[in-house]
């Protein structure tokens, strides 16, 4: 057996490393921004050991499919937590998966009678021929995000988009808990008084003689992008030339050429920004079809600088407002493309952090849209001819509240 296989995806201009003991190792090429587009390495389950696996679960992650890993469920079952760790999950193989309670964290007995099904694979259009960890993973986590929707706590989208299932659900719990459970979080924390309440109600729920059936395929497979399950793209433009988008979930929608090396010297080779924000329709549907409107477009004859300057992304690089916010450990702005927009958001986000709540706002932190702590809040523009960004409202202070917050300083012109 080899000490190490290796893999080079030409598309995509990476090179996996595998070696048995370790995850695979990511190297990018000279077409691939060195800083840090890609994560160091993907993790592998048991799988074979062999080139051919190495060659399937890369191309699987690149395309953001899910990695099939052919495990035998009922040899080695799958478990997981949800609720803060108050609910195992487990897929021994067969047509359902199961979960029990546990306090503590403390595994449930295999042969625990609190194994109760809350999945059945069919409603999910699924064998037990082709369920993946991948998938399970997916669809235990939409199955928490579908509990707390039937609970009231978490409000269900119109239309269930897998790639935003889920989005917002811990400031949900956040919210519900401070509104309906304020001498618990006094006496405890947030966190404290959402974990009791719920452990107790799912108790109820356990013990009733139906079981939790009225929790029973609650919501659906999630679509998470993240830097596990990336989403990707792939187009030509009219004379040939191939361009790459990937997304990790964060702020930027990476753009990059296997034609084009170029691009990848670039600090600010980003095709979109802010996509979850800016999306009008279903998340994945809608950003591909901006990369294929773009691609289509694209006269890659031009400089780079002219490529980058048509993306999408390149009015959100260049916004004239953010609005920045601190807080002990702090400190973070969001890009706004109007005054009226990022003063909106400013008050918004004033309105939840004096109510001790998570601050919603532009995603400007990876993987959600909140954050806790906020204390001071204020509007800036950004000065083209001094090239620094000014301070244009007056600040907010969650200590200090002064009532004219957010009211332009005296003199305080307009972005040019």
């Amino acid at each position: 057996m080899p000490a190490a296989l290796t893999y080079h995806h030409d598309r995509a201009d990476l090179t996996f490393t595998w070696t048995s003991r370790r995850g695979i190792t990511i190297r990018t090429g000279n077409t691939v921004p060195h800083w840090g587009v890609y994560p160091d390495r993907i993790s592998v389950g048991e799988v074979p050991f062999t080139l051919s696996t190495l060659r399937d679960v890369c191309d699987a992650w690149w395309e953001g499919r899910e990695i099939t890993t052919g495990q035998n469920f009922a040899e080695h079952p799958w478990t997981t937590r949800e609720f803060s760790g108050r609910v195992q999950v487990r897929y021994r193989g067969g047509p359902v998966i199961e979960a029990a309670l546990t306090e503590h964290h403390q595994p449930v007995p295999a042969d625990s009678k609190d194994w109760q099904p809350i999945i059945d694979l069919a409603a999910d259009g699924r064998t037990p021929t082709d369920v993946t960890t991948d998938w399970l993973y997916r669809r235990t986590s939409g199955w928490s995000t579908g509990v707390l929707e039937h609970l009231g706590i978490h409000a269900p989208q119109q239309v269930p988009d897998p790639a935003r299932y889920g989005d917002g659900t811990e400031d949900s719990v956040i919210a519900w808990t401070i509104r309906h459970l304020p001498t618990q979080v006094k006496a405890d924390c947030t966190w404290g008084a959402w974990t009791t309440w719920f452990a107790t109600t799912a108790r109820a729920v356990w013990d009733a003689p139906e079981g939790p059936a009225q929790w029973r395929n609650a919501g659906i497979a999630t679509r998470p992008v993240t830097t596990w399950a990336p989403w990707t793209y792939q187009d030509t433009t009219a004379d040939g030339t191939r361009f790459n988008f990937v997304w990790f979930g964060g702020n930027s929608v990476h753009i990059t050429s296997p034609d084009n090396p170029r691009l990848a010297t670039l600090d600010d080779a980003t095709f979109l920004l802010h996509p979850r924000e800016q999306a009008t329709g279903p998340l994945l549907p809608w950003l591909q079809e901006q990369a294929q409107q773009w691609a289509a477009n694209c006269t890659t004859t031009t400089t780079v600088a002219d490529i980058l300057a048509s993306t999408p992304g390149n009015a959100l690089r260049h916004a004239p407002w953010r609005i920045q916010l601190a807080g002990p450990g702090l400190s973070a702005g969001a890009p706004y493309l109007t005054e009226e927009e990022a003063y909106e958001v400013a008050r918004r986000a004033r309105d939840n952090a004096a109510n001790g709540e998570g601050v919603s706002y532009r995603s400007i932190f990876r993987y959600n849209d909140s954050a806790d702590g906020v204390s001071n809040i204020c509007v800036q523009r950004w000065d083209p001819e001094e090239k620094l960004w000014r301070t244009h409202s007056r600040p907010w202070n969650k200590n200090n509240p002064a009532t004219d917050a957010f009211t332009p300083y005296p003199g305080a012109a307009p972005a040019s």
